[in-house]
């Protein structure tokens, strides 16, 4: 997605002002540590090693790791070719492997944290089901090189608690077998969240009761995001969904052009919603309302971004009298046009926060001194684009606020810098874009920001991490089978940056570890 043109002129620069990744190497680091994507945090070498055995089970001790160990026995099966099951149990003997929840000592305090003590048994040990799953796909990446490890015990954590893909099929509708396709592939990368960019310039992608009317041809049935949802769990997957309100709106438009927003001048946004019409805030309640209860995660996105924005061409507050109109008498005499736009921020806040969840919105459109109302501190800001720099002004954008003023301010933030974090299919902005990745595995971690600023570590406690965010400028140049090749190797730089952030290996051998053991088996 191009997420304003303007970025362009930002974001070279940005890389060229981060510094390379401070820290970090796996503990006793050398020849003889066990490789794995993402690397493992620490490894202490000693006693015997473990080999599966030719009928090995794996027993799990609760009942609550079941699927997690039935899903593991099933890929040791297609990975070594032995005859492994799953069973319930809390001890094995010489070849198997038990999987149990317990505290792991030496890590921080997280559920995704694991303990891998190799020996006769291979005892794999999480601090929740998320860290007993992680230590299954360590195992399965170091059994997949062979069907001994050496003796030792790995201990094991993730930097950032949000390590994601963002899919645009808004845009570009990428079926339900490929969806699932990409969490087999995230579940072996210990990415965590899969961020449904549901809604924009080709179509609403969601089965609409309320209002089938803008239902696109190509959509997900509610039973399909049910499964979806359930299948993602499977692999620790939690499903944020967005709908984008209020720009970004093409595809709810197409059905409702009387609630396009119009300038002075009478031209329509094709992509805007009027939020001063309150039939407006009738349709979008609506969508809130029918599909927050679909989605079981902690997560509601809002959008929020490039609001003015239609197609390439930019227009300010001042094109839309009405919002300033709207804005005073809502919000009072002295409030500003901006405030029609963060008002309804805080309106489509307050009914996600009514339903249990926390609102996200894109950062674009937080201005440095505008406005007169101040969204939700709880708001979860998804950190993209500055929109200009001091030394770049871009008076029609106005210059975002920084990351370290919105956390200062109380938020937490998500890294989703256009650079190195995109993948653009079509458009102007791919060639931007889209960089080799090795440029983001040598030069950027996630407190690295679009503008060039790192984050110092007290700041960095309120950043949740990153995604690589694939947007579909134009859907006509990949298929979403094309896509999920191209992203291949941007997604796997993505899970060691947001576990690691350094692998002790070169890019080169980095590539060809993950090619050999970081793909979902068949």
């Amino acid at each position: 997605m191009i997420k304003g043109a303007v970025t362009r002129f930002v974001v070279i620069g940005a890389l060229a002002l981060a510094t390379v990744a401070a820290g970090g190497q796996p503990a006793g680091a050398g020849a003889a540590v066990p490789q794995t994507v993402p690397a493992l945090k620490s490894w202490a070498a000693g006693g015997g090693e473990f080999t599966l055995g030719e009928h090995a089970r794996v027993r799990y001790a609760a009942a609550t790791l079941r699927e997690t160990a039935t899903e593991f026995a099933a890929g040791l099966r297609a990975a070594t070719g032995k005859d492994v099951e799953a069973q319930a149990g809390a001890s094995g003997d010489a070849g198997d492997i038990v999987l149990r929840i317990a505290a792991v000592p030496d890590a921080p305090d997280t559920p995704a944290a694991y303990r891998i003590s190799v020996g006769g048994t291979l005892d794999l040990q999480g601090a929740g089901e998320s860290g007993a799953f992680y230590a299954t796909r360590s195992a399965l990446q170091l059994l997949r090189r062979g069907a001994t490890i050496p003796g030792g015990v790995v201990t094991d954590w993730p930097d950032y608690a949000e390590r994601g893909l963002m899919l645009d099929v808004g845009r570009e509708f990428m079926p339900v077998p490929m969806l699932q396709a990409q969490i087999r592939r995230m579940g072996m990368l210990k990415l965590n969240m899969l961020h449904l960019h549901l809604s924009d310039s080709f179509g609403f992608r969601l089965e609409s009761a309320r209002r089938p009317e803008i239902t696109a041809p190509q959509h997900y049935s509610k039973q399909d995001i049910r499964d979806l949802v359930a299948y993602a769990a499977r692999y620790q997957v939690e499903i944020v969904p967005e709908v984008d309100f209020p720009g970004h709106m093409n595809g709810i438009l197409a059905a409702h052009p009387d609630l396009k927003l119009r300038s002075a001048d009478g031209v329509a946004s094709e992509a805007a919603i009027d939020i001063s019409d309150p039939r407006s805030y009738d349709l979008m309640r609506d969508i809130l309302e029918e599909f927050l209860p679909l989605f079981p995660g902690r997560y509601w996105h809002l959008g929020a971004d490039e609001f003015l924005l239609d197609g390439l061409k930019v227009r300010g507050y001042d094109d839309y009298p009405q919002l300033g109109a709207y804005a005073r008498a809502t919000y009072g005499p002295h409030a500003q046009p901006v405030d029609a736009f963060l008002g309804l921020i805080n309106w489509g806040a307050d009914i996600v926060r009514a339903h249990g969840k926390r609102p996200r919105i894109w950062n674009d459109g937080l201005h440095t001194g505008a406005g007169t109302l101040t969204i939700g501190s709880d708001i979860v800001l998804d950190y993209w684009s500055r929109a200009g720099v001091p030394q770049l002004p871009l008076p029609f954008f106005g210059i975002a606020r920084t990351p370290q003023d919105l956390i200062a301010a109380g938020h937490q933030v998500k890294n989703a810098a256009f650079l190195p974090t995109y993948y653009v299919a079509g458009g102007p902005a791919a060639a931007i874009a889209n960089q080799p990745p090795v440029l983001g595995y040598e030069l950027w971690d996630p407190a690295v920001f679009v503008d060039g600023s790192r984050l110092d570590a007290r700041q960095n406690a309120a950043n949740l991490g990153a995604s690589l965010h694939v947007w579909c400028d134009d859907p006509t140049v990949q298929t979403p089978d094309q896509i999920a090749v191209s992203i291949t190797v941007p997604l796997r730089v993505m899970a060691q940056k947001t576990w690691g952030p350094r692998h002790p290996a070169g890019y080169a051998e980095f590539t060809a570890l993950s090619d050999a053991i970081a793909e979902p088996l068949p």
